[in-house]
């Protein structure tokens, strides 16, 4: 691989500058993807293998970033399990939430191929033209965030459906997460196959449940994905926002890094975790909204607070880049990065 720095930052390795690549990476804040939305709805793009590929090159193509992650979305398995998931100006939506054992019953754990994942056929096409270049990432969501936005329906600041579906049938929540669990291995199992080298898991909403209710309900489903993972001998990054009360219990799992929101300090991380796993983050991508000289300023802030940066550090932001980012300060972070290691070495 001509550009193997993110798999030497996972693998603890020393690199010469941190590799970058970001979370939603390809999207609404390039014209070139407007472009395709303007002709194709999000569905259907993220279930067109041949758009998806040229969606998830678009960055690529731009910022020349040291990672290509697939463009789909970490819905696709509940929709493929059965419901009827939509995408609407207010973000995602499921019509019919799943309430109660009755309904976890009718979904099925489907076949993991490339007529269920048109992603895979997308990851199979990215490996052939790009990954002998940078290594391409697969993803999912975390079968907790899944099962929030399957018993609630929608984003949410609070997902009081989804915690009150915990709390009043436990049982029925133990078993709607592992049906979910079991179908995201077969996913992300697939992914790997088709040439994915890097897989992230995303626990977009693990910060809305208290320390206890983590440990009884998401955790042991987080961690026996992950661990069901490892024979595959790849990287996993998880990410888990708003999450610093976890932050003990996630460094415990068999994960090569935890990518962290800007709510973190990187060095307290790494004097607390130590360099047995890796860090990703953590720029808020609110700075991203600002001009070029204020990017530059705190993303080399960003990097020169970790003492250590050299040894499983990677450069990303806290969360997905926001649509209305101007282009010039996408460059404006990715470039310093670069020029980061040239600085290194005159100094």
């Amino acid at each position: 691989m001509q550009n193997d720095l993110l798999l030497k930052a996972l693998n603890h390795e020393i690199v010469p500058r941190p590799p970058i690549w970001l979370m939603r990476q390809a999207g609404r804040y390039l014209p070139e993807y407007q472009k395709i939305r303007q002709e194709v709805g999000f569905l259907d793009l993220c279930n067109n293998p041949e758009l998806a590929v040229e969606v998830s090159l678009q960055p690529y193509k731009r910022f020349n970033t040291d990672a290509i992650i697939v463009f789909s979305d970490i819905l696709l398995p509940a929709q493929k399990m059965g419901l009827e998931l939509e995408f609407t100006e207010d973000g995602p939506r499921i019509n019919n939430l799943i309430s109660n054992e009755a309904d976890i019953k009718k979904l099925q754990i489907p076949l993991a191929n490339e007529e269920t994942y048109p992603t895979l056929t997308a990851i199979n096409m990215l490996k052939k033209i790009a990954g002998e270049k940078v290594p391409i990432i697969g993803f999912s969501g975390a079968p907790w965030t899944l099962f929030c936005y399957m018993t609630e329906g929608y984003s949410s600041t609070n997902f009081y459906k989804a915690k009150k579906f915990l709390y009043t049938n436990p049982q029925a929540a133990h078993q709607l997460l592992s049906k979910i669990t079991n179908t995201l291995f077969l996913y992300l199992t697939m992914q790997v196959n088709s040439g994915a080298s890097v897989l992230q898991i995303f626990d977009t909403w693990a910060g809305i449940l208290s320390l206890e209710d983590y440990k009884t309900f998401a955790l042991p489903y987080l961690k026996h994905l992950i661990s069901d993972l490892m024979p595959l001998k790849v990287p996993i990054i998880l990410y888990a926002n708003n999450a610093s009360h976890l932050l003990p219990k996630l460094s415990m799992l068999k994960v090569a890094a935890l990518s962290l929101d800007w709510r973190y300090s990187l060095q307290d991380v790494r004097d607390n975790f130590g360099t047995s796993i890796g860090i990703q983050g953590n720029l808020d991508p609110a700075i991203l909204l600002t001009d070029q000289a204020t990017v530059r300023e705190k993303t080399k802030q960003m990097i020169q607070s970790i003492k250590n940066w050299q040894v499983g550090y990677i450069c990303n932001l806290g969360h997905g880049v926001l649509p209305p980012t101007p282009i010039e300060n996408v460059y404006a972070m990715v470039d310093t990065v670069f020029e980061f290691a040239n600085e290194v070495v005159m100094a």
